[in-house]
């Protein structure tokens, strides 16, 4: 299938480009049995200019490319917003092509910089919106399309474990039990946290599994999954908290299976600056685990480039959650269902399946991003979650293992987040 025909089908949520009622293309060279007929705004999405702010609206919702106009022509609708062209350029990240000095330290493009967020609708999914204006043009001239459904298609409760354990290592006990007696006049040894896990403060999972449990029991309806990102190569992997032949590694990885959770590959910091180097943390993980099950989310949210897409098919990633901003939870790609990534340098489909993220816990409270009150950090996931429940999305959340430590107010919000979720 080529990248114009997978948008039309992942707008109208069917196969609809088979039978030749919806076509992409100039009305003289439709087929006579086309229903609904969209004029593209650029050939071939060769996008070379950004869309021009401020953003018309068509029917309420922000069009990128073409003009809010619909034509009637005997039985046909002739539409003159672009609504694949600009969803393209929405999953396919083209935007990011088009900017490439707009970078953070980490090299990462930025929701400041985003059009989208820009103008005030980073939290809309566009993508979803433009699926639900086609199917109403496709009810309009006849087409049976099923009602709009709400809910939530599936859960993923995702947690990146960038530090599995502060005391992993003797020589951490060391350095903790020197900085006691010199900075805090104390000889309180760190010691018994190094001989048992469960004691050590980032050692939080059992209350997680045990948060993530009880969501999964009060909502038997909808398929909830939790998934652990775990490294396995890089600075972190090597020099901090991770430990390739650790027994407590070891030990945490059974207790998170025995929970039922997914483990996926957390990509270094190296790959996401390197992404030749993805094939080796693909392949470590594999060692650890036994296995790869395809999954991945790269650490600090850095996937650079979405070119970069090619590196993770190579490598085996098959489904990738890393797809957000930083700095701003809302919807980067304008959906929360999951679709086939688009190259936006080949404009051809990959095989990796993109599992957008909606809501990363420090990007609500840090300063250096949201920097969000606890009521209002709430009230935005609100927002957000109900706008997947609208559209019968994903839902994506990230909560790290070490924001349960009680040294801010992410515990009780995921708490609450996941109440607010069972409610529905």
């Amino acid at each position: 299938m080529n990248t114009i025909d997978y948008i039309i089908d992942l707008l109208a949520g069917l196969p609809v480009v088979q039978s030749g009622v919806v076509y992409y293309g100039i009305p003289k060279n439709s087929p006579s049995h086309a229903k609904i007929i969209i004029i593209p705004a650029v050939q071939d999405f060769e996008i070379t200019a950004l869309p021009i702010v401020p953003l018309q609206l068509i029917a309420g919702t922000p069009l990128l490319f073409g003009v809010p106009k619909i034509e009637k022509r005997d039985d046909k609708l002739i539409i003159h917003a672009d609504i694949i062209a600009s969803s393209f350029f929405l999953l396919s990240r083209y935007e990011e092509i088009l900017k490439p000095e707009c970078r953070d330290q980490h090299g990462r493009f930025c929701a400041k910089d985003s059009i989208l967020f820009q103008q005030g609708y980073g939290n809309r999914p566009l993508v979803d919106e433009y699926g639900a204006l086609l199917r109403k043009w496709l009810r309009d001239v006849g087409v049976a399309v099923s009602p709009e459904q709400k809910g939530f298609s599936k859960i993923y409760l995702t947690h990146d474990v960038d530090v599995p354990f502060r005391f992993e290592r003797l020589t951490a006990v060391c350095k903790q039990y020197i900085k006691n007696m010199l900075h805090y006049h104390y000889c309180s040894s760190p010691f018994k946290k190094y001989m048992n896990e469960r004691l050590d403060d980032c050692y939080t999972f059992p209350a997680i599994i045990n948060y993530d449990r009880n969501c999964k029991e009060k909502l038997p309806h909808i398929p909830v999954e939790s998934i652990y990102f775990l490294i396995s190569a890089g600075s972190l992997f090597h020099r901090r908290y991770y430990h390739f032949t650790s027994r407590k590694i070891a030990r945490l990885i059974e207790v998170l299976k025995k929970s039922g959770a997914v483990l996926g590959l957390h990509v270094s910091y190296e790959a996401g600056t390197d992404p030749q180097k993805l094939s080796n943390d693909v392949k470590r993980l594999t060692k650890m685990l036994g296995s790869f099950n395809g999954f991945s989310r790269h650490h600090f949210l850095q996937w650079r480039e979405p070119e970069d897409v090619v590196y993770m098919e190579q490598s085996g990633i098959t489904d990738d959650f890393t797809v957000s901003y930083a700095d701003a939870v809302g919807f980067r790609v304008g959906t929360c269902h999951p679709y086939r990534f688009i190259n936006p340098r080949t404009k051809t489909l990959t095989k990796v399946v993109i599992h957008p993220l909606e809501i990363m816990e420090c990007t609500l409270e840090r300063a250096a991003y949201m920097h969000l009150k606890y009521e209002d950090a709430f009230e935005y996931c609100k927002e957000v979650i109900n706008q997947v429940y609208t559209h019968n999305g994903e839902l994506v959340l990230l909560w790290h293992n070490t924001e349960f430590l009680g040294l801010n107010y992410q515990e009780k919000l995921y708490r609450r987040v996941l109440d607010y979720i069972a409610g529905f």
